[in-house]
């Protein structure tokens, strides 16, 4: 198994249980404990755990601006079955805005094979992601590129989503809370997915469990702004009964 596939696993498994052990991990992916202390120790340093004593803890906050590759491998199961199901969401002749989200990159690599689809986003994984679609036409917004995301932000970006309006907006955020909204943990990154949330007829808010309960830095859009959330796992009944008092279908991947 290659580092990066067993650093994953380890991240899948930190955010079930909240925890893990060196002695654990050593026998589970049949290698040396020193190897599974490089690997926190490489996780550590990418922000997304923190050491402890034996083993390593989820990293709670939701305002460390994580780079794209991380945020690729981490729960990249619930993101695939969340793109999965979004695609049967998309009909050929959609025009669409993804934003720059791992979970939207996953999507795109769901939605390449549609007809007549039309793409705008600011993210370049997903422009060349889709750069070899047969019948999809992709739009790129520019603007200043943020390189740890990959994603175009600024006021070039914002302004070029203000010109479109489209059928739909797939977005993903940092945190689900009730109270606080829908939050993301940079500013010019939240005003471009704002800026989307205006532009769409409907949008769908993609969103793994990792990110429900949680908040981050800066509101970008409330509850009555959305129409579906997709997600990987069963909602609370409270969050059930929030969500469906906002006329937000939800739809379990």
């Amino acid at each position: 198994m290659l580092a990066i596939e067993r650093r994953r696993k380890i991240m899948s498994l930190i955010q079930e249980n909240q925890s893990v052990l060196v002695p654990e991990l050593s026998k589970l992916f049949n290698v040396t404990e020193e190897t599974i202390r490089r690997d926190l120790e490489k996780l550590e340093q990418e922000g997304l755990i923190k050491r402890t004593y034996g083993g390593a803890v989820l990293r709670e906050s939701t305002n460390i601006d994580l780079s794209v590759n991380i945020r690729e491998i981490t729960n990249v199961e619930g993101k695939q079955a969340i793109a999965l199901k979004v695609a049967e969401y998309i009909e050929d002749g959609d025009t669409l805005m993804l934003d720059s989200s791992s979970t939207a990159f996953y999507v795109a690599k769901q939605i390449k094979f549609k007809r007549r689809l039309t793409v705008i986003t600011n993210s370049e994984k997903i422009v060349l992601e889709l750069s070899n679609a047969k019948d999809c036409k992709v739009i790129s917004t520019g603007g200043t590129l943020k390189a740890n995301s990959l994603s175009y932000i600024g006021h070039w970006a914002e302004e070029a989503i203000k010109n479109y309006y489209v059928d739909k907006a797939i977005i993903s955020c940092k945190g689900l809370d009730r109270e606080k909204g829908i939050t993301e943990s940079h500013e010019m990154e939240a005003e471009v997915k704002r800026n989307m949330v205006n532009a769409a007829n409907k949008v769908f808010l993609v969103v793994d469990h990792t990110k429900i309960d949680k908040s981050s830095f800066v509101r970008f859009a409330t509850f009555d702004k959305i129409d579906y959330i997709f997600t990987d796992r069963k909602f609370s009944f409270e969050w059930e009964e929030f969500l469906q008092n906002n006329n937000i279908k939800i739809i379990y991947c």
